[in-house]
């Protein structure tokens, strides 16, 4: 290599280390939304999974089982880093059938009995079922067990959520079926208790990376409720993991530094804040 070529390398090495240095550690991270199902486990352990949060800089993580044994697997790998969510299905497919499933309550209450959990969910009902006695079944058990409930569904779920039990904190996934600030706006104002991730939602809050104006409106008008989130909800999504957390950063990084730190830890630390305790028993 020609000494000039050498010169000019050097110099754009020095350049990026300093870029770097200057940065700084990134900004703690909560992952609000995550999975992990027997098919991650076969290609990512534990410690892979650990290694996979480091890597990107996500302190903790909270996750659903499918098995729901497996998001206690990685709890008791590292009770400091895991929020455990009680997942509701055994296998993927149980997500459209669960609520017609007049055995799940009593398995879910027996499931509350063994294990430390942070909440109960992800959810996935829409307003033809919302008035079913297993999905009011599971709210109650989640409300009396002061847990947080995971929701993937419409506005009409949510709302009969806090009907059956007004003080429920539920975390509703996605920004919602319909997410629009226009859309989501009222059920903040109506429900205190009520937050939002903004999970697989990256691109049309920040399309190529810009923040569109109506969202960043949004999350100064709400500086509490919105949590961010990768969803890893297939073995593919977690090896690409760090990328989407890179995405995460970058368009929380247009927002002033106290609400993009709410965003990105310090809401969902709030919303989390009474897990606390020794890790599950095995």
């Amino acid at each position: 290599m020609p000494e000039w070529q050498r010169t000019g390398l050097a110099c754009m090495l020095a350049g990026l280390l300093h870029a770097s240095a200057a940065a700084g550690p990134p900004a703690p991270m909560i992952d609000a939304h995550a999975h992990y199902t027997y098919a991650d486990s076969l290609a990512f352990g534990p410690a892979a999974i650990l290694a996979t949060l480091d890597a990107a800089g996500v302190q903790r993580m909270v996750v659903t089982g499918t098995p729901p044994e497996l998001a206690q697997t990685l709890y008791r790998h590292a009770p400091d880093r895991i929020l455990p969510v009680l997942g509701a299905y055994a296998e993927g497919t149980h997500k459209g059938n669960w609520v017609h499933d007049a055995t799940l309550p009593a398995r879910i209450a027996a499931m509350l009995e063994n294990g430390r959990w942070a909440a109960l969910g992800e959810l996935h009902l829409f307003a033809a079922d919302a008035r079913a006695p297993v999905f009011e079944a599971l709210v109650r058990l989640a409300d009396a067990h002061r847990l947080v409930l995971l929701l993937h569904g419409d506005a009409a779920v949510v709302t009969r959520a806090f009907e059956i039990a007004p003080k429920l904190r539920v975390l509703w996934a996605h920004l919602g079926t319909d997410p629009r600030p226009g859309a989501l706006e009222p059920m903040l104002a109506r429900y205190a208790n009520l937050w939002i991730d903004t999970s697989v939602r990256d691109e049309r809050i920040a399309p190529d990376g810009h923040l569109r104006p109506e969202w960043h409106a949004l999350f100064k008008r709400h500086p509490d409720r919105f949590l961010v989130a990768v969803d890893s909800f297939s073995t593919h999504r977690w090896r690409h993991y760090g990328e989407v957390v890179d995405v995460i950063r970058a368009w929380t990084a247009t927002l002033p530094s106290d609400l993009r730190d709410r965003l990105l830890h310090g809401n969902a630390a709030h919303l989390f804040e009474a897990f606390s305790g020794p890790a599950a028993h095995p």
